[in-house]
């Protein structure tokens, strides 16, 4: 199973029911307004088509087709359930709503918000918020913040993942003479432990550069954690390329030191494999990497703690997870408002999501059931940042990974690097 898009490659393909019914599908063909009725009263029954996204736990999916079931009854509703692979999921859903049809509710990435909003392809749902019950103080802020943009909520958070998480191996800690219950705080002391640990042909940790987006995510996270900023406050103008930005490059290129040869061409996969495989000694991995050492390496004898952080700075990760979202060419928008009032409220979110539930009282009740260190997992989720609100976001992570790799194979410093990508990124920010 995917997770968060390409970033979370090992369980993404998980959770949650995403409304599908192009106008030409469903009701009348007349758009709702936000005052009107479609609820229970209605004696026309109304349909949903449901996209979701593939469960590997049965438990899982047996809960959604139950949820919509009960959505069924309560909204005199026919909702019918397909679903897709994540990659599927996203080649098909963007020609759709283009093209005027699609589903009703979108199951965004969060790095999608921005681009659909953009084109207007899903609707503000400010107005919908102010009639309900739903709270942006209920869910994580990192995970609500990726809902907006330009000032408007256009997405409800469904699940959260971030990146990451520090996995470290105690029992190769205490080899090494290091205190087991005491995991690297700072990046410096994150260094120094791994140089104690890089030895008899195994290494303190692994960092990456691969192709994906997650080294960015973390790099983006280590950067708001020294105090800095992603984007200005116009969305105009990136600013990875000032000093916090810069030291969290360094920082992530300094961890070769203490990595196996080759690492530019890994990618997150690669270091957690090296990490179950007792190869290295600490690894940076989403919360979900629990379920991948149950798998692979069940005897280990591991600590979960937060990502390290600068020196007077705060552990930040940063946020992947999903969000729902109204196909602006729905013809059943209020019934779909229902549909992401039901799926993300308290008590359904405990049991339709696979990925941490983005409604904080339910992702605490998640962690504690489901998860090892659930306090550690929840701070992190807690001060998680996520990534700019840019409709051509992809192609910015992108200059941002060839910054990373020239950096790591030491073709440029890590202050060029950035100023080079700053502007070619600003380029773009201001087409």
């Amino acid at each position: 199973m995917k997770r968060v898009g390409q970033m979370l490659l090992v369980t993404c393909l998980i959770l949650v029911m995403l409304a599908g019914c192009g106008s030409g599908n469903s009701g009348s063909g007349k758009s709702s307004s936000p005052g009107s009725s479609s609820g229970g009263d209605s004696k026309k029954q109304q349909s949903l088509v449901i996209w979701t996204l593939q469960q590997a736990d049965t438990n899982i999916q047996e809960a959604q087709e139950n949820a919509a079931k009960s959505f069924e009854e309560k909204y005199n509703a026919k909702v019918q359930i397909t679903a897709f692979p994540y990659d599927q999921l996203k080649s098909k859903l963007l020609p759709a709503v283009a093209g005027g049809e699609g589903p009703d509710i979108l199951l965004l990435d969060q790095v999608w918000v921005a681009q659909y909003a953009a084109a207007k392809y899903i609707v503000p749902l400010d107005d919908y918020m102010g009639k309900s019950e739903i709270k942006a103080e209920d869910y994580f802020d990192g995970a609500w913040g990726a809902g907006s943009f330009q000032n408007n909520i256009y997405a409800i958070p469904f699940d959260v993942g971030v990146w990451g998480v520090l996995y470290y191996n105690k029992d190769m800690f205490k080899a090494a003479g290091l205190d087991p219950e005491k995991p690297p705080l700072t990046w410096e002391e994150f260094l120094q432990d791994g140089q104690k640990l890089t030895k008899d042909g195994k290494y303190g940790a692994s960092n990456w550069a691969g192709s994906s987006e997650s080294v960015q995510c973390l790099i983006d996270a280590f950067t708001v954690a020294g105090g800095g900023k992603l984007l200005d406050e116009s969305g105009k103008k990136i600013m990875i390329n000032e000093d916090p930005g810069v030291k969290a490059l360094q920082f992530w290129a300094d961890m070769s030191k203490i990595s196996p040869p080759g690492s530019v061409g890994k990618n997150e996969e690669d270091a957690m494999t090296l990490f179950t495989s007792g190869q290295t000694a600490m690894t940076m991995y989403g919360e979900w990497g629990q379920d991948t050492i149950k798998t692979r390496a069940p005897n280990m004898n591991y600590g979960v703690a937060n990502l390290p952080k600068p020196a007077g700075g705060e552990s930040i990760g940063t946020f992947g997870g999903f969000n729902l979202a109204i196909n602006a060419n729905s013809s059943n928008k209020d019934l779909a408002w229902e549909f992401i009032k039901y799926s993300t409220n308290e008590e359904n979110q405990k049991t339709i999501t696979m990925l941490t539930p983005a409604n904080k009282k339910a992702a605490k009740e998640y962690l504690n059931q489901k998860r090892q260190f659930p306090d550690v997992i929840y701070q992190q989720l807690t001060t998680a940042t996520y990534r700019p609100n840019v409709a051509n976001y992809p192609a910015i992570a992108d200059l941002q990974l060839q910054a990373t790799q020239k950096v790591m194979t030491g073709e440029m410093s890590a202050k060029d690097a950035l100023q080079e990508a700053a502007t070619k990124i600003n380029d773009l920010l201001n087409k």
